[in-house]
């Protein structure tokens, strides 16, 4: 290790982690104003919070380290798998690009401390695949100019850094003229006034030598008053998708290429088989379907802006409906409802997908039909309590309480992983509900719930109606193959051998307690449509159907076969029919219907 011959021009690893991880202090300090003054390229109100997770991750993910090179390497690697959002992910290719030019460096003088800010900011700019002058890139370009000029007339490091912070000052101020965007809604970019407060706490370590205290973090919440104007709207694409893809061919050109297409708003960063993409766009699931030939899909997270500016700016009641892609609804009925979704994830062996989000039911049966023989059946797993914290969190910021309403629990571990997020974020303002339904019968309960939320119902009014839902709910599902269940599990192989050798298509259903049962044993799928046409005609309970939706995989004649059976008997035409989520349809295959109603 080389000795440091100057402590007031030379900056180790250890200096450079602690003025890094001051920087990401700040930023989560102030991450609700960043969050309120949020308008470009989207006014989503989630910039500090991709910024504050982005940098927060990084610092907990370096270990500290005497050699420049280790810590930046680190850093960088942190960066690139944890970076969240736009301005996240511009933050994670300026410390790839520091990592880069650190390369085998143990310290820093002054002067390579700037080139090293100047070549990160070079880097962050080549990623984005249309830059736009008046945000973070302007910002992070001009004060390493700044740096590097200040370094080079034999300034110290604190005072260096303390001028070229007022050019970074000057630089933000001036994006307000900038950007229309910014101009009409009176704000600076949310994303370079995040970079300024990040510099102002790299400043501070230098000149006062204070490091972040990251153990209280969490308590650095300031509350702030909201800047733009509710009535903005959305326009653009509508999720915010983050794709982490890894392989030993993989170019940034290529992938940049690729993925151009698809939307705006496009960074690729990473290198050397590893990359994050971000990118704005209306088909997600478009875009995995193309990623996933390229390499392995690491990690994903889409964010639907439209929801979340809903949640923000448009909410009309107090008690927002949280439940799960099993949940089968139109996605027109639910933008109109203050319902929220938490995705479960499919694998198709290394590659996974977010259930109805980054694969579509279309791309998942064509998948499964072209699975070969001695391939792993896909299977499927709840979401993580993680993901339900982070969903609870966003939405008791505008939210006063929440009823979170999920699949049957014999089926699925997502309600207990809802129950665990709702007690480390605040249980008494978020209601979990075991609905013991799933699919369409899921989704009309929970459009029945959302829509008495018109008439003013209170968290517990809430969770009383729709407890009292479940009884009224049926679902009945007609299997035209066992051989899916075979392969999922669901049936084993020689009762799956002897009921398709009777040609055996049962009607399965749940019972009271949520789990799977059967009805019958029909032989024929004509003999098996009257069976269920019987079942609706004289509902469990012997009350009167009141509604009810069609499910369907693939099969949409044989669901308008059954529609039309039903309206026959009784008038009553399907309050919607769709394809049903993918995982369901993973064990019920292809060509199975369902009809699911609700009694008075």
């Amino acid at each position: 290790m080389t000795s440091i011959e100057d402590n007031r021009v030379t900056i180790d690893g250890r200096k450079l982690y602690n003025a890094f991880a001051k920087g990401a202090e700040k930023v989560v300090e102030k991450r609700k104003l960043l969050d309120d003054i949020n308008v470009f390229p989207v006014a989503d109100g989630d910039t500090g919070k991709n910024m504050a997770q982005t940098l927060r991750s990084i610092a907990k993910n370096t270990k500290p380290d005497n050699s420049v090179s280790t810590v930046s390497k680190d850093m960088a690697q942190a960066a690139l798998l944890s970076s969240r959002g736009n301005s996240g992910i511009i933050l994670a290719q300026f410390i790839n690009g520091i990592s880069k030019a650190t390369s085998q460096r143990d310290y820093l003088r002054l002067t390579e401390f700037a080139q090293a800010m100047k070549e990160g900011a070079n880097h962050a700019y080549k990623a984005t695949n249309q830059p736009v002058e008046g945000t973070i890139l302007t910002v992070m370009r001009e004060w390493a100019q700044s740096l590097q000029k200040y370094a080079s007339s034999k300034k110290d490091l604190p005072e260096s850094l303390e001028d070229s912070l007022e050019v970074a000052n000057n630089s933000l101020k001036e994006t307000k003229s900038r950007l229309r965007e910014l101009r009409e809604a009176n704000v600076v970019d949310a994303g370079a006034k995040g970079f300024v407060l990040f510099l102002e706490g790299i400043s501070a370590f230098f000149k006062e030598g204070k490091t972040a205290a990251f153990e209280s973090i969490d308590d650095l919440e300031e509350e702030t008053t909201h800047h733009i104007d509710a009535n903005q709207g959305m326009a653009g694409p509508r999720y915010c998708t983050e794709i982490i893809l890894t392989g030993e061919s993989l170019e940034t050109e290529e992938l940049r290429i690729l993925a151009e297409d698809f939307g705006e708003s496009l960074v690729v960063a990473g290198g050397e088989g590893q990359y994050h993409i971000h990118i704005h766009t209306d088909n997600p699931a478009e875009l995995m379907y193309e990623l996933e030939k390229t390499g392995t899909v690491a990690d994903q997270k889409v964010d639907d802006m439209r929801k979340q500016h809903e949640a923000v700016y448009e909410r009309t009641t107090d008690v927002a409906i949280v439940t799960d892609s099993t949940c089968d609804l139109p996605r027109e009925v639910m933008d109109d409802l203050p319902i929220y979704s938490v995705p479960l994830t499919v694998s198709f062996g290394d590659d996974q997908f977010l259930d109805k989000t980054t694969i579509t039911p279309d791309q998942f049966y064509r998948m499964l039909e072209e699975l070969g023989k001695d391939e792993e059946y896909p299977t499927s797993s709840q979401p993580s309590p993680g993901q339900f914290k982070e969903t609870y969190s966003f939405l008791l910021e505008n939210y006063e309480s929440i009823v979170s309403l999920h699949i049957a629990g014999p089926l699925s571990g997502t309600v207990e992983a809802a129950r665990k997020a709702a007690k480390e974020v605040d249980e008494s303002r978020i209601s979990v509900i075991d609905t013991r339904q799933l699919s369409t019968s899921l989704g009309l309960i929970v459009r029945e719930a959302a829509n008495q939320l018109k008439n003013g119902l209170s968290q517990q009014e809430l969770v009383e109606y729709t407890e009292s839902l479940r009884n009224k709910a049926k679902i009945l599902v007609s299997v035209k193959d066992l051989k899916y269940m075979v392969m999922g599990g669901r049936v084993n192989r020689l009762e799956g051998f002897l009921a398709r050798l009777l040609n055996f298509k049962p009607i399965i259903s749940l019972d009271e307690t949520g789990d799977s049962e059967l009805h019958g044993r029909p032989l024929l799928r004509k003999t098996n449509f009257n069976q269920i046409l019987d079942m609706v005609k004289n509902p469990h309970n012997n009350s009167r159907v009141k509604r009810y939706a069609i499910g369907h995989v693939r099969a949409p004649e044989e669901a308008n076969e059954i529609a039309t059976m039903i309206k026959k008997e009784t008038g009553l035409t399907p309050d919607y029919t769709m394809d049903i989520s993918p995982l369901i349809g993973a064990h019920a295959g292809i060509g199975a219907v369902s009809v699911s109603y609700l009694t008075e």
